[in-house]
């Protein structure tokens, strides 16, 4: 790997100093510049050399963790505004993952493939199509009111008549057995990994009788360890401890805990100003500081006193693809391989400054992800060849014709674009970029006719989940997969690989290495989370590895 990381060094060099060239700058200017710049990426390199390695306790001082008090206040900068906090509404803006499980909260959370009881004390499987879900007998919300199976069932039927129940393909109905039980009934046996992860883990359960008489827009009433005491579209969501929170202590999940009074989130558009507000100590956590600041809050930076840094990987994944519609110059796999094997994802995300590249065909933050897929001689992801490349090139049917690469244009993508072009060009490719909004993106994605390489940003609670949206193609209701695939082969392991008894690291193996194979797909990179958190953080804890629990770190409190 270290050819790979020289090669992304000196591309990245490259293309920055062609952007400077011709901006009036003499050849000995330019010298002392890139000089300068060189020394500058060190010093910052050196600075963040162990952010990622994640904030452990000082066990010497007094923690919220060895203690029932709480820390005061926190405030965390959010880049969006959620507008509105009704739980119908939670898989809109990206900022309702990072506030709503501090008050909502589902029948289940879904960790590391398994369903953890929150609300739910357990599920029973009646037959292959009725499970029954039980739960707790003393759950109230944190207006009095008593959550009952009546509630469970509202909750469920309230986001399925919003039109926002998504992924819902198992469910068909829920109905009351009794006071504390549900029975679901679904439209097929259950046998694929994380399959009832929306129904039971991503539905606010909420009481009927406060939904009806309330205001869940700006107000909601629910039964997590926190209350909405504020809320203001567009400035902030206050949120204050539930003190009356409804599970016993010694049942109590360790991300459901209430270890600060008080969260504030504010709503600070530009990234530049989250930069001035955790400078000043006005917030004290965030994830949206540029990448060229971040060496300023670690050690040694300008703004480094109170306040550290974390960089982590997210779970989600930049796919790049090619349109195997027959017909189409990609459908040729020696031009698909060509492509990967010229691509440097080290490169393409050095270049972005906020992914972490992929070192094989998946996301290392899923536990269903084997690393001994990094070490697989064919794996192209790990091996910038650009002899290869051409070798696969002259095998193709390729004469020279420009291949449109589409995406949505957001900045991160379009420096990814940019670099994939001029990589492509280094081997006798040539690319046309179409960056188009995301709605559109989505739209002509599934138009064969409008690209021949296509990036799109995918997620999952699995690695078999992260698959299975570009891949299974029964996704669009084409017949096809997202690269317009139609190989029974491929669609008969994925279906293995998300069954419950088929979800094995030999199977996995075995599907990753027919796609490699195939030349089917290439994992570019993930987002990555670059968190700089005020020094009173003990601990940090998150969701899915990227929106943070709040409450659930531990704090100094000396």
């Amino acid at each position: 790997m270290k050819g790979k990381k020289i090669a992304a060094l000196l591309l990245c060099a490259t293309m920055t100093a062609s952007l400077v060239t011709g901006c009036g700058s003499s050849a000995g200017d330019q010298a002392v510049k890139t000089e300068a710049q060189d020394a500058a990426a060190e010093s910052e390199s050196a600075a963040l050399a162990d952010a990622d390695v994640a904030p452990t306790a000082d066990t010497s001082r007094k923690t919220t963790a060895e203690s029932d008090e709480r820390y005061d206040k926190i405030s965390i900068g959010m880049i969006s505004d959620p507008k509105d906090l009704a739980p119908t509404s939670m898989n809109g803006d990206n900022s309702k993952l990072f506030i709503y499980y501090n008050f909502y909260e589902p029948l289940f959370d879904f960790r590391n493939n398994e369903y953890i009881p929150i609300l739910a004390k357990g599920y029973t499987e009646v037959d292959d199509l009725h499970w029954d879900v039980e739960i707790y007998d003393y759950i109230y919300d944190t207006a009095g009111n008593h959550i009952t199976a009546d509630d469970v069932v509202f909750s469920l039927n309230l986001l399925v008549d919003s039109g926002n129940a998504f992924k819902f393909d198992s469910f068909k109905s829920v109905e009351k057995v009794d006071d504390y039980t549900v029975r679901f009934t679904w439209t097929a046996p259950i046998d694929s990994l994380g399959a009832l992860e929306w129904p039971w883990c991503r539905t606010c359960i909420v009481s009927q009788k406060a939904y009806e008489e309330g205001n869940f827009t700006d107000a909601p009433v629910a039964t997590g360890p926190y209350k909405v005491s504020e809320f203001v579209s567009g400035s902030r969501c206050v949120l204050e401890a539930n003190d009356d929170y409804w599970q016993k202590d010694e049942l109590r999940d360790p991300e459901h805990l209430a270890n600060v009074q008080t969260i504030e989130y504010n709503i600070i558009a530009e990234t530049s100003q989250h930069v001035i507000a955790l400078s000043t100590g006005q917030i004290q956590y965030s994830e949206y500081i540029p990448a060229e600041n971040l060496a300023d809050f670690a050690e040694g930076g300008q703004y480094a006193e109170g306040n550290d840094v974390y960089v982590t990987q997210g779970s989600g994944l930049y796919m790049l693809m090619c349109n195997n519609y027959e017909g189409k110059l990609t459908a040729d796999v020696n031009l698909r391989k060509a492509i990967y094997y010229a691509l440097d994802n080290e490169a393409i995300s050095a270049a972005t400054g906020n992914t972490v590249a992929a070192k094989a065909l998946g996301t290392s933050f899923f536990s269903d992800y084997y690393s001994s897929w990094e070490e697989n001689p064919d794996n192209y992801m790990a091996s910038c060849d650009l002899e290869k490349a051409k070798e696969y090139l002259s095998k193709s049917g390729y004469n020279g014709e420009t291949l449109t690469l589409l995406a949505p244009s957001d900045e991160t993508i379009k420096t990814m674009m940019t670099m994939i072009q001029a990589l492509l060009l280094q081997a006798g490719i040539n690319v046309e970029i179409v960056a188009e909004e995301a709605a559109l993106a989505q739209t002509d994605m599934l138009d064969y006719t409008k690209w021949d390489i296509l990036i799109s940003q995918i997620g999952g609670g699995s690695q078999v989940g992260e698959w299975n949206r570009p891949m299974n193609n029964t996704e669009f209701g084409t017949g096809y997969n997202m690269s317009f695939i139609a190989d029974d082969t491929l669609q008969e392991k994925l279906l293995n690989v998300k069954s419950l008894a088929g979800h094995t690291e030999e199977n996995e193996t075995d599907f990753v290495n027919y796609i490699l194979e195939n030349g089917y797909y290439y994992a570019l990179c993930s987002p990555a989370t670059n968190s700089v958190y005020s020094e009173d953080f003990a601990t940090l804890v998150y969701r899915e590895s990227e929106f943070l629990r709040a409450g659930s770190c531990d704090y100094y409190l000396d």
